[in-house]
């Protein structure tokens, strides 16, 4: 390495005189608060800040719901009750449903959750999150009704439409939130406690669907539908309470709102008044630092200036989670089964699996606490490219050995993806935007997600079918091809967040930064410049590793 190589780079953000130099205690504060936060500990974070914790759980668990009805509709095409309701007769008699409604019935909540994706883009940012959040989830409550009281495939694909249409608006608006009311040290975990609850819904919905096999009436498949009832209402009277994001408040100059706020999101202690101060002072000089920048906060201003580097990369990450292959996790327990498992045992085995998307997000905290994300997430990319490698190779072998080897590698593939980069994409796609554009890029990334989910879950069953390419297990090595390419992406274009201020970002991506130099930058986010630093004596930066 060379002494340039060596050297820390220093950046420099703009900055906007009419604002903020004509209030230099303004800017003083800005710089107190980003010190303080920077220096907080994880204990000491969560000692001061535990309700804003606990409201962005709170807030987090209606995507419960979406991770429940995926469960739920997945597993109904062998459900005898369902089948005896929507099911077409086969020549043998036997019931089915065919393949292209399963299809659509897949993607229905996908093309409603574009929607609500596309309504919150423009809903959270002008009316807030709660407002926005306390909508959704009445129409939630009503949307519900159109599958429980379906009558045929074409009512239930309707009725899945709608109620994605919630489900869009919770996928963004909870990933967002949790970024805007949570400290620095807390960000990483409660952006990938998101990841969670949707692990959480596919859980019950694998209970819930096991107890209703044993119904064999037509409340067999309604009683699963109606259970989703049991959210809305808590959850809206828990909303009801839940503060503001105080950067909308800033954002829409309420500043005393906002402080309002953030003093409800902290812990009474010595100096809490001049804390909280701080805080909104720094949170007005970041959207200032992107202001000067780029003034306005449109869909389009997301593909404009340094904006357009920050949208490709969060789109590039959901993009990621589904085109590295981990939906063949979906055929483990078929391969486990011809293998030798017999129905209870694959039963269980599904069970844990959707376990795994709880456990592997608590394992990926306590790796974010040691690793940043982009380690993370390049490493993760890694161990599924090996695993799609070693499915590919079984492939290849008819025997009872190989069946059983690839059903279990498939059920190790889902807990690396869980604890690795599947959270981590909930985490860096809320760090990465500018504050101002957050929601909006959030919903672009979601709503390629979404697509990629729908061309997959399209592609995927004709690579196993039989009928159709008849790949098998031999898809590991297509998918593997781009694993390689997702960890290409990741090394020259994710940059490391942890440990990043949003104005430190925002200083960091204005001035084009390399990806790979962004834990080596030295950040100087007032832009005082030199003058600063002449009168200070030195410089006080910290370089974040």
């Amino acid at each position: 390495m060379t002494a340039t190589e060596q050297t820390p780079q220093k950046v420099q953000g703009k900055h906007n005189e009419t604002l903020f130099y004509a209030d230099p205690q303004l800017v003083m504060a800005a710089e107190q608060a980003a010190k303080d936060e920077k220096a907080l500990g994880l204990s000491s974070t969560v000692r001061l800040y535990w309700k804003a914790a606990m409201w962005s759980v709170a807030l987090s668990v209606a995507l419960i719901m979406e991770g429940y009805d995926v469960g739920i509709i997945n597993s109904f095409w062998g459900h005898r009750a369902f089948l005896e309701r929507f099911g077409s007769v086969a020549p043998n008699g036997t019931r089915y449903i065919p393949a292209n409604w399963q299809a659509a019935l897949n993607n229905a909540a996908s093309i409603g959750q574009i929607i609500g994706l596309t309504i919150n883009g423009f809903a959270q940012p002008r009316f807030g999150s709660k407002k926005t959040y306390l909508v959704a989830m009445v129409a939630m409550a009503l949307a519900i009704f159109l599958p429980v009281f379906s009558t045929s495939l074409p009512m239930l694909f309707g009725g899945e439409i709608l109620c994605g249409i919630p489900w869009g608006v919770f996928q963004t608006l909870a990933t967002a939130y949790a970024a805007e009311i949570c400290p620095l040290a807390l960000r990483g975990y409660l952006t990938a406690f998101v990841n969670m609850c949707w692990g959480v819904g596919l859980l019950l919905a694998a209970g819930v669907v096991r107890a209703s096999i044993e119904i064999d009436s037509q409340w067999g498949w309604r009683v699963p539908f109606m259970l989703q009832w049991i959210w809305p209402v808590p959850l809206f009277i828990i909303a009801c309470f839940a503060p503001e994001s105080p950067w909308y408040l800033v954002k829409t100059s309420r500043i005393e709102e906002a402080k309002a706020v953030s003093r409800r999101l902290t812990t009474e202690s010595n100096g809490t008044d001049v804390r909280i101060d701080q805080q909104i002072a720094l949170i007005q000089h970041t959207i200032a630092l992107e202001k000067a920048e780029m003034e306005g906060a449109s869909f389009l201003d997301c593909f404009r200036g340094s904006n357009l580097r920050r949208t490709e990369i969060v789109l590039m990450v959901w993009i990621i989670q589904y085109w590295t292959g981990q939906n063949i996790v979906n055929y483990a327990t078929q391969y486990l089964q011809t293998g030798g498992l017999n129905e209870s045992q694959a039963f269980s085995m599904n069970l844990g699996i959707q376990a795994q998307y709880i456990v592997g997000t608590a394992l990926c905290w306590l790796v974010m606490a040691r690793f940043g994300r982009r380690a993370i997430f390049i490493w993760g990319i890694a161990l599924l490219g090996l695993q799609q490698l070693v499915v590919g190779i079984l492939g290849f072998f008819n025997s009872t050995a190989a069946t059983l080897g690839i059903g279990s590698v498939m059920v190790v593939m889902n807990m690396t993806t869980s604890a690795t980069f599947f959270p981590v994409t909930y985490t860096v796609a809320a760090e990465i935007p500018a504050s101002r554009v957050r929601a909006k890029t959030i919903v672009l990334g979601r709503g390629v997600y979404l697509i990629s989910s729908i061309v997959c879950n399209q592609i995927t069953p004709r690579m196993f079918s039989e009928q159709e390419w008849n790949w098998g297990a031999r898809c590991g090595l297509f998918w593997l091809g781009f694993c390689m390419l997702g960890m290409t992406y990741c090394y020259f274009r994710l940059p490391e967040t942890k440990g990043r201020l949003y104005s430190e970002l925002d200083v960091l991506f204005s001035n084009g930064v390399p990806a790979r130099k962004f834990p080596t930058t030295l950040v100087d986010t007032i832009g005082s410049g030199d003058k600063a630093d002449e009168e200070k004596g030195q410089v006080e930066h910290q370089e974040v590793i």
